[in-house]
Order: C-alpha cells, then structure tokens, then sequence
C-alpha cells in the first residue's frame, strides 16, 4: 500500500545457552541430595526465543574450568552471544569469570542491583579487539536470572536486531504494601496491582523464590537506601512493558 518493494531486515542472533554446576540434574531423573533440576535452561530458553533468537542448547556445564574454557570457545565459533546461568559468584566452583579472563575479556562483573548481584560480561575469542563474541554470565538463582535477563539481556538483543529505544515504561502508582528494610543497592520487588489500582508487593523477596515473579505482574524499581511506606508513590515496571520493543 506504500509502494516499497525492499524491506531492511536483520537475521535472528544465534545465541549459546550454558547452565553450569554439577548440582544441576535433568527434569524427569531422580533428584539426589544436594542436587536441583535444571529450570534455569528452559526459563532462558523460552525468553530467548521470544526475543526471536536461534538458540543453542549446551546443556549443563560440569564445574570444572578447563571444561568451562572449551565450551566457552566452541560456543563462540558459531554464536553472536554466550549466555550462562550460575558459575558467575565467588565460590571455589565458580569458574565463568575466570574462564572469560583466559579465554577473552572481562568488562565488567558484579552489578549494585538486587537480585543479581554477580553479573558478569565480556567477550570471548578475542583479547586485544572488539570483535571476540559476547558473553553476559546471569546468576543462578532463577529470580536474579529472571530479572537481569529482562534488565541486561533483554536490551542487548532488541540492540543487535535494531530496536532503538529498548527502555521500558514505568508506571507512578501508590503502594499499599511496607518494605523497611533498605538496601545499598538498586532494588528490584516483584509485584502485583490490585483492584484499587494501588502496587502490592509480594511477602517473600528471595531470589530462589520463582513464585514470586509467577505471582506478581511486575517490578519496583526501589532506589537504593530507600525504605516504602504504605501509600508511597513506586516507579512500577508491568512485565508486559518489557516484552514491548
């Protein structure tokens, strides 16, 4: 109806999904001591897909960083992002970081948000350039995955397929829940709207509380230091915002 008859396009990112830790175990197979399925990989992979990438599925990553190093580089031979879930802390078996260091460059690690504190990005392939393949290291706690994905992933790949303002809207509305205990750090509450219009936030906070995000229908993005009171205006950020490019 316009008259155009070429259209610019860009084709889907190709983008390697890796859960690391040996205490993953496949859904479906006996759960030992110890051990937690693997809900990480199909979260990140729905997500992904829903961005409009082709995803690669490495499956679970043993903790041990020499395997971590050559997953990372055949990973990059093929993909233009690596993404991981879990290995990005400061325990001994947390080998995302150091692995980024041998294998590329780290540009950042550990982000003042909560949760999602132990973030990390980098690049891989290359040490000296900017043409190594991308590589953003999620936590592993599915509320942290969770929301950095939506904070940090979710822009990236709106970026590489040409999406320019990649910022969701926020909504001021009155909160009808207290939250007194304070961070140092950017906050992020899951959170609902009732019927009166007003934000309620959800009574467990925890980052391995998936239900949480299940239960609300949005974030608080609550400044760091700051205390709610009851009737306080919050910046609210609905989900569906975040799905809207």
């Amino acid at each position: 109806t316009v008259g155009l008859t070429y259209l610019p396009v860009v084709r889907k990112p190709k983008v390697a999904l890796l859960c690391t830790g040996d205490e993953l175990v496949k859904p479906g197979e006996p759960l030992p001591p110890g051990k937690v399925y693997n809900s990480n990989c199909y979260m990140f992979r729905g997500l992904l897909e829903d961005f409009g990438c082709e995803v690669s599925d490495f499956g679970i990553v043993p903790d041990d960083f020499r395997t971590t190093c050559r997953y990372f580089v055949q990973a990059a031979a093929e993909h233009d992002l690596i993404l991981t879930s879990g290995g990005a802390s400061v325990g001994e078996e947390d080998h995302v970081k150091h692995a980024i260091e041998t294998e590329g460059r780290l540009h950042f690690w550990k982000i003042a948000v909560k949760p999602g504190k132990p973030l990390v990005y980098g690049e891989i392939g290359r040490q000296s350039s900017d043409d190594g393949t991308a590589i953003i290291g999620l936590p592993g706690n599915p509320v942290s995955g969770f929301v950095t994905f939506l904070l940090f992933v979710r822009p990236y790949l709106l970026a590489m397929q040409g999406v320019a303002d990649v910022t969701p809207k926020a909504l001021l509305l009155p909160c009808a829940s207290a939250y007194p205990k304070a961070d140092e750090r950017n906050e992020f509450l899951r959170a609902r709207i009732n019927g009166n219009g007003e934000v309620e936030l959800f009574g467990n906070q925890g980052s391995g509380i998936l239900s949480s995000a299940v239960w609300g229908d949005g974030l608080v993005d609550n400044p760091p230091g700051h205390a709610i009171r009851p009737g306080e205006t919050v910046r609210f950020i609905p989900f569906s915002e975040f799905w809207r490019p």
